[in-house]
């Protein structure tokens, strides 16, 4: 699990998107936990699609806690709900529990 607080933009979008495919890396899920982020911007969407794309690719489980500034931004930018969310981090916790993947 990874918690991210404060602003996500521009300036550290990148650094988050690099961070997490090293992590993605060495595990088989991988829970975002975005509750405390008290700003979004759209350089952080690209982020979280990327590592969506990312993990998917690397055959990882992923699913991001939105809190309130993130499923703002998702409701604007990803009408699609190409990034998967969870409403909590128990709940995301519950659904990687016994997750076994195969590489």
């Amino acid at each position: 699990m990874i918690s991210v607080g404060g602003e996500l933009d521009a300036s550290n979008a990148g650094q988050l998107a690099d961070y997490v495919q090293r992590c993605a890396g060495y595990c088989e899920w991988l829970v975002l936990d975005l509750n405390d982020l008290e700003f979004i911007g759209t350089a952080g969407f690209s982020a979280l699609k990327a590592i969506t794309d990312r993990c998917a690719e690397a055959m990882v489980y992923c699913t991001t806690v939105p809190g309130v500034a993130v499923a703002r931004l998702l409701r604007i930018c990803d009408p699609g709900n190409a990034v998967p969310t969870t409403p909590s981090v128990a709940d995301a916790l519950a659904g990687v529990q016994g997750f076994r993947h195969v590489r």
